[in-house]
């Protein structure tokens, strides 16, 4: 378990989740270690259309943005190396970028959990090639819904994802975990006032920081270790 929070800080969060009805997942970061992956295909546009090469300092936004506003952001404004970076979007195979993705430990056995106890929804900021990585994978199949910035038309940090989330199943806030990594997470929790669960990331404010997805086992209570 984290190191910043005993047991007594966890049996509270469960206490406060114990009428839980959907778990909500961010998708890189999250189910992912997408970080090289994100890299590499950015990269890539940016080479083809003879733009400036990706620079370190800009690696956390393209991790938390949706396509569009990364590759506006890369190329510093809509105008020509936007139009054309675009243009050649709509020409990728994200295959091979798949593969330098890895799964986050403990996950497949989480959402087998979570899938069988609760709804459970994925809240991501990629575009088309959402459901593609989660077949290839093999984790389509433990999302009862899945909302990408194509299914909405303001993608996180704005509110509409969670707010589809909620309809969708109809349920309170107050009846939703959402686990994410990103200060764009952490500003969706807030503006909607689900339960924020952070992961791998102890700057963001959250009611609990866990590093493996076996410190959330108390929600499923079969399973909850003693």
């Amino acid at each position: 378990m984290n190191g910043d929070q005993g047991n007594g800080k966890l049996q509270a969060f469960t206490a406060r989740t114990s009428n839980l009805k959907v778990i909500a997942l961010d998708c890189d970061g999250v189910l992912f270690d997408s970080k090289e992956a994100n890299v590499r295909f950015y990269s890539h546009i940016m080479e083809k259309i003879g733009g400036p090469a990706v620079r370190a300092d800009q690696h956390e936004y393209i991790h938390m943005y949706p396509v569009r506003e990364s590759l506006r952001y890369l190329t510093g404004a809509e105008g020509r190396q936007f139009d054309l970076a675009m243009e050649y979007l709509k020409t990728i195979d994200f295959g091979p970028f798949h593969g330098y993705l890895t799964c986050e430990p403990g996950l497949v056995s989480f959402l087998q959990l979570a899938s069988t106890h609760f709804k459970t929804a994925l809240a991501t900021n990629r575009t088309v090639s959402t459901m593609e990585l989660l077949r290839q994978f093999n984790l389509a199949e433990y999302f009862h819904l899945v909302v990408s910035a194509s299914d909405v038309s303001n993608p996180k940090p704005h509110p509409e994802t969670m707010e589809k989330i909620l309809a969708v199943f109809d349920v309170l806030p107050g009846d939703v975990l959402y686990i994410g990594d990103s200060r764009v997470d952490e500003t969706l929790a807030k503006a909607t006032g689900v339960h924020f669960a952070s992961y791998k990331n102890p700057s963001l404010e959250a009611e609990l920081h866990i590093t493996h997805f076996q410190e959330l086992d108390c929600l499923f209570p079969d399973h909850c270790q003693k």
